[in-house]
């Protein structure tokens, strides 16, 4: 292997032109798949790696990736944290295989995060983002659209979509939550929830609506709770004063683990047995599974494949339709927190 490999020398071995090998390197359509992969085969083999920097500067046109992590809001507390760097870990093999430069941002207000994606068009050149944490009306979707910046939603806005995204299947694990509890004989199910400007609480919470409907249990006002704030206190108070005081309420969905959190300090609190007393599931599960007892009976999703399919999508040779999409299908992970009721309670609760 030549550990001074360069692209005049690499061209030379694959007997093709430097134009032909950078653009190929680079993704260009109007060089076949075959000759492509070919080009990548032999570059991974003499251990060549473009200089992005100065491919740059050559073309004057950037391969560079914006990503920008909110810490506030939604994300104030460390526990959602973690999903962005395993959706990030999900797209690290795409975009190191890609040769994508990577630049992350991290915003503490909504201000920060303003100037975050504009300085990444403007100063950093980027021509491709991953915008994630969608409102149901968002205004960075008209924004990276005006730039003509390359684009993935990590999520989706309402109405109609004119733009690529991946996302969770939200509605649909809600439905599959609440068959879940159905089928162990609860009816009187409370869910928390997070501030449902967030479009996957929006979903969320029309999921567990519609199931209601279609199994003609009539929706409670106090059996539902959007708490605007991720603070396991707070949510715990919520759910002390509002959920366990009601004795029919028998199971308890949390949108996000931070309520998960919350709801098992209540439990502990007003002394109720998780999995006995009241029954809690939770969608993902992942972090606090690890940091609070009992363990929680979960709905995951495959955050990894999610950040993988997002690149996919961005570095497709093929110009990116407004419709090409990916949804992660849940799964329901069993620990024990989901009590099967018996038969007589389903009438007697009712």
């Amino acid at each position: 292997v030549d550990s001074f490999m360069n692209i005049k020398k690499l061209a030379k071995k694959l007997e093709l032109s430097i134009t032909t090998v950078s653009r190929g390197l680079g993704g260009y359509s109007d060089v076949s798949e075959t000759t492509r992969k070919k080009i990548i085969k032999f570059a991974k083999k003499y251990n060549y790696s473009p200089n992005p920097n100065a491919s740059n500067l050559a073309s004057r046109k950037t391969n560079t990736l914006g990503f920008v992590i909110p810490l506030y809001g939604l994300n104030s507390n460390k526990l959602n944290q973690a999903s962005f760097f395993e959706f990030i870990s999900g797209m690290s093999n795409k975009i190191n295989s890609e040769n994508i430069q990577f630049i992350m941002k991290f915003a503490n207000t909504i201000e920060e995060e303003k100037k975050a994606y504009d300085n990444l068009i403007k100063v950093e050149k980027v021509n491709k983002v991953v915008l994630h944490n969608l409102k149901k009306n968002d205004p960075r979707i008209k924004f990276l659209q005006k730039n003509k910046i390359k684009f993935v939603g990590w999520g989706r806005t309402q109405g109609r979509i004119n733009y690529p995204w991946v996302d969770l299947d939200n509605e649909s694990s809600t439905n599959l939550i609440m068959q879940y509890l159905f089928d162990r004989n609860h009816r009187n199910i409370a869910f928390i929830n997070v501030d449902e400007k967030y479009n996957f609480a929006y979903q969320r919470k029309q999921g567990y609506l519609k199931f209601l409907k279609k199994n003609k249990i009539k929706f409670k006002k106090e059996n539902y709770i959007s708490v605007a704030y991720e603070d396991p206190d707070q949510v715990a108070s919520v759910i002390e004063k509002k959920i366990l005081k009601n004795s029919k309420i028998t199971a308890i969905i949390c949108s996000t683990e931070y309520s998960a959190a919350g709801a098992i300090k209540a439990c502990n609190k007003a002394n109720k047995k998780i999995g006995i007393d009241i029954s809690l599931i939770t969608f993902d599960g992942n972090v606090v599974n690890f940091i609070t007892s009992p363990s929680l009976t979960a709905i995951i999703h495959d955050r990894k494949v999610l950040g993988s399919k997002a690149i996919e999508i961005l570095t497709s040779e093929t110009k990116i339709k407004n419709n090409s999409y990916y949804l992660a299908k849940p799964e329901i992970i069993e620990r024990g927190s989901v009590l099967t009721l018996k038969k007589w309670l389903k009438f007697n609760i009712l």
